[in-house]
């Protein structure tokens, strides 16, 4: 059965919640909370929410833009906007970005959607079984939610509590204290949270999709808390493997196409539909951020793109010439889908539009310079959204994390075990594996690195791995070509966040 049958029957009703609305603190009748259905019906606020970790002009963006896979420059009058894409390319970004506040405002209106279902789930006495499970499913949520903080944040309060006095103004929590948390609260789901992998958990916070988390936060636990957990990923890692539940899809641009909710691949996913998820500011709208004015010609879109973001330069060129992964970027002469020329309409109209890799500059590039993300499927996209389901966390992702920890156990060097792993992920890129798979003299950590970027490029992770492997801050891409200072690692709390609560304290270097 379609996923919408299922998922966005219960969801797709509060696309346009008021997240400020008044909420009383008794329930109007206890007896409704007895089935799952009932119960989930009333935490999708919560999931909804998540549509808007898919902006570029939040999260998406900040974790990006900011990156050596892709940039937005200033394309004749668009795209100026400030300067915010040329400070996050730049490494120049303050606390005052409003891209920054969004993000915030994402992690705490989720989390406190979460807080508020958990609230009211508990003034209930005779809990369910339905719903002490969802309960620890809104607990894996918010972990989410802040998981998001403490990567790009850090220092960031923790609120786990929906009636909070008027004035409330929590302090910052260490970086420490927010990763123990969310450590906690996805550990602790793990025995309720349901491990059915079928279209009823479809784009839940189920038992995969939290060990999929808890790997993401154990591989990076060193970065925050300077304390090593590779065998905790593994441990979760394997949880998800040995289960045999999930597996590499031999097609790697099934994972998203329009129809995606047949992946055997996709463990977390956020889901998007054209007719049902129409809520601006939690659309999946790539093809409008990345294609040109006359894409609706080529992808039969009901509108044409914005013009906007595409590969860093230096990025599309690290590709492999033959790896099958690079025709995520679009490059070269655009055709209408009866095969007509595509032409410029903007500063160089009447010129045949050819996506080209360079970029003149970030402060003036050309409507047709750059090669343009078409990861997902956009072929007749309609009301400014795609019906491709946005993959979080993908199997191959788990492989890649494995073979991560398991080097970083062996001192950077890789093990047999660790070189089969990437080899999994790596050999559907190509047709011919001749020479372009990996031994334990040629897989590096530099080499694991970047095959993690043409692996999940335009996915949102490329920020997070940079700073893993220690080269964030160490500009080596096009234009970015000094080091930034290594307080850049983090965001800043945004300004209007702490004019809002004086007991925030900004992180250090803002």
């Amino acid at each position: 059965m379609k996923k919408l049958l299922i998922l966005f029957t219960l969801f797709g009703f509060w696309s346009c919640t008021n997240l400020d609305e008044e909420v009383y603190d008794t329930i109007v009748n206890e007896n409704f909370y007895q089935t799952e259905k009932q119960v989930l019906a009333a935490a999708g606020p919560a999931y909804n929410e998540l549509r808007g970790y898919v902006q570029v002009g939040a999260l998406w963006g900040i974790n990006s833009l900011s990156t050596d896979e892709a940039v937005l420059p200033t394309r004749g009058i668009h795209w100026d906007n400030g300067g915010i894409y040329r400070r996050l390319a730049l490494h120049s970004w303050t606390s005052e970005e409003g891209y920054f506040n969004d993000s915030w405002k994402f992690i705490y209106n989720t989390a406190s959607n979460c807080n508020r279902m958990l609230y009211q789930f508990d003034l209930i006495e005779d809990k369910s079984d339905a719903l002490i499970s969802i309960m620890n499913e809104m607990k894996a949520v918010r972990a989410f939610a802040y998981f998001v903080g403490l990567d790009d944040f850090g220092n960031i309060p923790i609120v786990e509590s929906f009636d909070v006095p008027e004035g409330f103004a929590p302090a910052n929590s260490s970086r420490q204290e927010v990763f123990e948390f969310v450590k906690s609260d996805l550990e602790g789901s793990l025995n309720v949270l349901s491990k059915s992998t079928d279209m009823t958990t479809y784009g839940r916070m189920h038992y995969y999709a939290a060990q999929a988390l808890l790997a993401k936060l154990y591989l990076n636990a060193e970065v925050y808390t300077g304390q090593a957990m590779n065998d905790q990923c593994i441990a979760a890692c394997d949880a998800i493997i040995n289960s045999e539940e999930y597996s590499l899809s031999s097609d790697y641009f099934s994972n998203f196409a329009i129809k995606n909710e047949g992946s055997s691949e996709n463990i977390f996913v956020i889901p998007f539909d054209d007719t049902y998820t129409k809520s601006w500011g939690y659309m999946n709208q790539f093809q409008y951020w990345t294609l040109h004015f006359t894409a609706n010609k080529t992808y039969g879109m009901e509108a044409g793109g914005w013009n906007g973001f595409c590969a860093m330069p230096s990025f599309y060129r690290s590709y492999d010439e033959t790896d099958l992964r690079r025709n995520i970027w679009v490059v070269g002469p655009q055709y209408s889908k009866t095969g007509e020329v595509v032409y410029c309409n903007q500063e160089l109209a009447g010129k045949p539009l050819s996506y080209s890799i360079d970029l003149t500059s970030l402060e003036g590039s050309f409507e047709d310079e750059g090669a343009r993300l078409a990861k997902y499927d956009y072929t007749g996209a309609k009301n400014w959204t795609v019906s491709c389901d946005f993959a979080v966390i993908r199997y191959a992702d788990i492989l890649l994390m494995k073979a991560e920890a398991l080097m970083r156990k062996n001192g950077g060097v890789a093990t047999a075990d660790a070189v089969d792993l990437v080899n999994q992920v790596r050999s559907r890129a190509f047709e011919d594996t001749a020479d372009k798979l990996y031994t334990t003299s040629t897989l590096t950590m530099e080499a694991l690195l970047a095959e993690r970027g043409w692996e999940f490029a335009g996915e949102g992770w490329r920020r997070n791995d940079q700073i893993r492997f220690g080269n964030f801050t160490k500009g080596r891409w096009t234009f970015q070509e000094s080091d930034s200072p290594e307080f850049r690692n983090l965001y800043p709390i945004p300004q209007k966040q702490i004019n809002a609560n004086p007991n925030l304290v900004q992180n250090t270097g803002y």
